[in-house]
């Protein structure tokens, strides 16, 4: 009998460190703030480009997949809002943001992960609420970003800066009131149609900012009084690029939707990339479960 990919999930979770405040394994939280890049902007890079990017559809709804993503399941599980902070919601992630620096474009300035904080906390007088869930991810387009045929060696350089930076910014949160947060390891970008042709330096960077990340969240861990949720994505991803099809997926290599011609591929719905940097809705799919074996209400 071929097991579930819910259950193959929890299993790939399995020994992620988890804390929390207290032996109560619920949780509820009065909002969902969330900052990051593409694989969590519910539509500000469109709103920001006036419906231009991405375009929907074939996108769904400003999202770079073709349906829901993770963050909107997210909050339905507990059953509160998922909104662009540019429409009135709590949703900072910008689509093209960088982790570690604005990024200057002939359209605009996509705030990076850092700059997005520094926004919410402007927005609110320097203090975060202490009955929210953070929600903090990037680095991966600091990756893909990063001149072909770069060496493993100056990958894990950047990964230890880009583990750096995601810690500072739970650190930053924390000092301000922030208790509960949610930091997904980073996704293995090598695996990405766009980032194969770098795989080697993609992995390495990766892999370094995963370790680094962890070692210093241990350490904001230890001084108690925060819940800290990380459910392992890197694992998550390698387990379903070695063995697609007890995950569901006939296809893990090519992207579904050629943004060229507008042509999309004939399944869809048992595909994992969506374009060659992004999850289809199934794939987004995966990513929910991963975050509601940790995080369920």
């Amino acid at each position: 009998m071929r097991i579930s990919w819910h259950v193959r999930i929890l299993t790939v979770l399995t020994g992620i460190a988890l804390q929390a405040l207290s032996a109560k394994a619920a949780q509820t939280y009065d909002a969902i703030y969330v900052f990051g890049d593409s694989y969590c902007d519910v539509g500000n890079i469109y709103i920001a480009t006036k419906h231009a990017t991405p375009l929907s559809p074939p996108y769904y709804q400003g999202r770079f997949s073709n349906g829901p993503i993770w963050v909107d399941h997210l909050a339905g599980t507990f059953k509160l809002p998922m909104k662009a902070e540019l429409s009135g919601g709590t949703n900072y992630a910008f689509g093209g943001a960088l982790l570690l620096e604005d990024l200057v474009t002939p359209e605009g300035t996509i705030p990076s992960v850092f700059s997005q904080v520094d926004l919410y906390l402007a927005k609110h007088g320097g203090k975060a609420d202490p009955k929210a869930l953070y929600v903090i991810e990037g680095g991966g387009n600091d990756i893909l970003d990063f001149p072909p045929g770069s060496s493993s060696s100056v990958g894990a350089d950047l990964g230890f800066e880009i583990g750096a930076a995601l810690a500072s910014i739970e650190s930053e949160l924390r000092s301000a009131g922030a208790k509960h947060f949610l930091i997904p390891s980073l996704f293995d970008v090598g695996l990405l149609p766009v980032g194969r042709a770098n795989g080697a330096f993609d992995e390495a960077a990766v892999v370094s900012a995963n370790q680094e990340l962890a070692e210093l969240l241990a350490i904001e861990i230890a001084q108690g009084g925060v819940a800290v949720y990380s459910p392992d994505i890197y694992a998550l991803g390698n387990a379903i690029a070695t063995d697609p099809s007890h995950f569901g997926f006939t296809d893990v290599i090519n992207a579904c939707l050629n943004t060229t011609t507008g042509k999309v591929c004939a399944d869809p719905a048992h595909t994992l990339f969506w374009d060659d940097e992004h999850p289809t809705t199934f794939g987004h799919a995966f990513l929910t479960v991963a975050t509601e074996a940790l995080v369920h209400p």
